[in-house]
């Protein structure tokens, strides 16, 4: 059991971050954030 975790973390992020591995990268950004300034692959 997770204690002291925030409930604004959904449980699907939970589980994208548990699955991320060393060197994965992830970005919290609203719907306006221009992925495109982050390189080709977004």
């Amino acid at each position: 059991m997770l204690k002291g975790v925030s409930p604004l973390l959904s449980p699907e992020l939970l589980a994208v971050l548990c699955r991320m591995g060393h060197g994965d990268e992830i970005v919290l950004a609203d719907a306006h954030f221009p992925g495109e300034t982050m390189g080709r692959r977004v």
